[in-house]
């Protein structure tokens, strides 16, 4: 009897004005031990030396797809899982890095696990710019205990209360992302949105290893919602209005308002103040806005500036 095949990855790396970063990504990809890999590289049409760069170090069995304009993050990942072919896909982006065998436990650890775990995810490293270790994403001792609950199965109402899944370290089946037919190009960013999606259907199964090295960049989508009214909300909006559908128990719902709690909070933070009008009229549909909310609510109405006291309290708070 021959030996078992081992299953197809698919490894889309995501590139835009990553020229320094985008050699050191693909060479984690190509030290990977496990044997069975497919890498499609999509460049949103970089400003930078980045398409030069990628092409120097591309193989000839890699796949290279070239934006003629900038299309984002979701757009672009879904022409690379256009003409992905493997049983599980894994989403990089191009200021990232792989430990040598992350495929490899990743795949080992998907095997194990039975068909309603659409995806799997673990823990990261984080580094800085130049890759100094900054310590890891989920909250650790001394001695690398984690010292914080991370869900694992049916994870739908932590996704809708913020609990961090670190989407960065996933891997999916290519099954789940054809159902959904891949990430929302409506969307600025993908990751909640898909989150929100797919739990609702699948289950993610954790691994308490680390699994990426997760690189800190300034101006990438983390520290692009802190900004004054930021485009990034309404896309977090768009997702509330889907997650709104989808809930189904007291829990989820009781989840769910939470989520519209801190993003009506959010939205006078960030002076979104339409925006917060419509989180304040989402949330009485499910429940009336107890004292704290309306009067954030108000706020809005009255467009009360908040912004500059909000950033001299993040300031502060480092």
């Amino acid at each position: 009897m021959g030996m078992k095949q081992e299953p197809l990855v698919s490894i889309i790396c995501l590139s835009y004005n990553h020229e320094r970063f985008v050699a050191e990504c693909l060479q984690s990809v190509f030290i990977q031990t496990y044997p069975a890999l497919e890498l499609i590289v999509v460049d949103d049409f970089s400003k930078d030396r980045s398409v030069s760069i990628i092409e120097s170090l591309l193989r000839h069995q890699d796949k290279f797809i070239q934006n003629c304009n900038n299309q984002g993050v979701c757009q672009s990942f879904n022409r690379g899982l256009a003409q992905a072919k493997g049983k599980y896909i894994v989403d990089l982006a191009a200021d990232d890095l792989l430990f040598p065998d992350t495929i490899a436990k990743q795949v080992a650890y998907f095997e194990t696990l039975s068909e309603e775990y659409g995806a799997i995810f673990g823990d990261a490293v984080l580094i800085s710019e130049t890759g100094k270790k900054l310590g890891t994403w989920y909250k650790r001792d001394a001695q690398g205990k984690r010292l914080q609950p991370v869900p694992s199965g049916d994870v739908f109402a932590a996704v809708l209360a913020g609990t961090p899944i670190l989407t960065v370290t996933a891997m999916t089946r290519r099954s789940v992302y054809e159902a959904l037919d891949g990430y929302d190009e409506s969307l600025l960013y993908e990751d909640f949105d898909f989150l929100v999606r797919a739990s609702r259907r699948w289950k993610y199964g954790f691994k308490d290893e680390c699994w990426v090295k997760y690189r800190q960049v300034k101006g990438s989508h983390s520290k692009q919602q802190q900004l004054r009214r930021t485009q990034q909300m309404e896309s977090t909006w768009k997702v509330c209005e889907k997650a709104a559908v989808l809930v189904q128990t007291p829990e989820e719902i009781s989840a769910l308002l939470i989520r519209l709690r801190n993003g009506l909070r959010q939205c006078f933070f960030l002076e979104h103040y339409a925006l917060g009008a419509q989180y304040a009229a989402l949330y009485r549909r499910f429940k009336p806005l107890p004292s704290s909310l309306q009067a954030i609510a108000w706020a809005c109405q009255l467009k009360i500036p908040f912004y500059q006291v909000y950033r001299t309290y993040q300031k502060l708070r480092r």
